[in-house]
């Protein structure tokens, strides 16, 4: 059994600043000497030994995935019995994000313990030791599949109201930033929620406009069932059938094997354009979106003109 070393060496050229940084995390989130992390986040800490014991020490059988900022890990909490998600988190990286804004970081970990809505993730404790390690426990989202067409548009239109309440009713207000489908999980009954908040940003009109133009491409994902990062990309190729063969059930997941409705397609890759467009002051709210304009009629061709503006 392969076990992963979430150890990293502290380099000698390491600065003072860096150290007391650390240093602060630890007092604020981590260790039995830390008496005030619990009443400043409200959430609950974990000792690091719990989390290897969930974790089968870190097995690589235990491994989710790995993103930009450090590993995620399913567990079994032995206190309760509870599956979790836990997430190794890069502290070299989040150095690099909040040097010098420290108290920045701890809002916001402090924010996202607030987050509670049927489409985001619950965040239900954090761990932080003296080894340049933190970890950030979840609650685990099982994944189901294969997706049908009424339950890929039910992600959609869930996504889209996590994100609603994060621009219009979250206080302060925030956005995601880091929107994509890896981090959209499905829970019970399908309820699509989002996850990855450690990049979470004060919200800003770009951070929005960031938002709209990601949330396209989950969409166009999901209609699709490709893959962003292949060549081309899916912008591109959904351009190519669209625009140039005027073929719109050329772009729906084969894996549907017809089993749509051709007005929810079109439907559904008007709105996808109209979120890519290159002029943000043309995207539609998010609350457009998320109030059910994917399930809302519209002209059969109006997604040839959104796609054929998009150019």
């Amino acid at each position: 059994m392969e076990n992963f070393n979430l150890v990293k060496e502290m380099k000698p050229s390491e600065t003072k600043h860096r150290r007391t940084w650390q240093k602060k995390l630890i007092f604020r989130f981590g260790g039995s000497s830390s008496n005030n992390a619990e009443d400043y986040t409200g959430i609950t800490k974990f000792k690091f030994q719990e989390l290897a014991a969930a974790t089968k020490n870190f097995a690589s059988e235990s491994l989710l995935g790995e993103g930009e900022y450090g590993r995620t890990f399913k567990g079994c909490l032995q206190r309760s019995g509870q599956d979790v998600a836990i997430r190794q988190v890069d502290v070299d990286s989040i150095h690099k994000i909040y040097s010098g804004h420290e108290q920045t970081m701890f809002s916001t970990i402090h924010m996202c313990s607030l987050l509670h809505h049927p489409n985001i993730v619950d965040l239900i404790g954090c761990s932080i030791n003296d080894k340049n390690q933190m970890f950030l426990v979840y609650e685990f989202i099982y994944m189901k599949k294969p997706l049908d067409w009424n339950t890929r548009m039910k992600i959609a239109a869930g996504a889209a109201k996590g994100l609603k309440y994060l621009h219009d009713k979250f206080n302060p207000p925030a956005v995601h930033g880091n929107i994509k489908p890896s981090n959209i999980l499905i829970g019970e009954g399908y309820e699509p929620k989002l996850s990855d908040f450690l990049v979470l940003k004060e919200r800003i009109p770009e951070h929005d406009e960031s938002s709209y133009a990601s949330f396209g491409l989950v969409l166009l994902e999901l209609i699709s069932g490709r893959k962003e990062e292949r060549k081309p990309s899916l912008v591109e190729w959904a351009k190519r059938k669209l625009v140039y063969g005027k073929e719109f059930t050329a772009v729906a997941d084969p894996l549907l094997n017809g089993h749509y409705p051709e007005q929810g397609l079109c439907q559904a890759l008007t709105l996808a354009a109209e979120c890519l467009r290159r002029e943000d002051v043309s995207r539609p709210h998010i609350g457009y979106v998320a109030v059910g304009s994917i399930e809302k009629e519209k002209p059969r061709e109006l997604w040839q003109h959104a796609w054929f503006d998009f150019i």
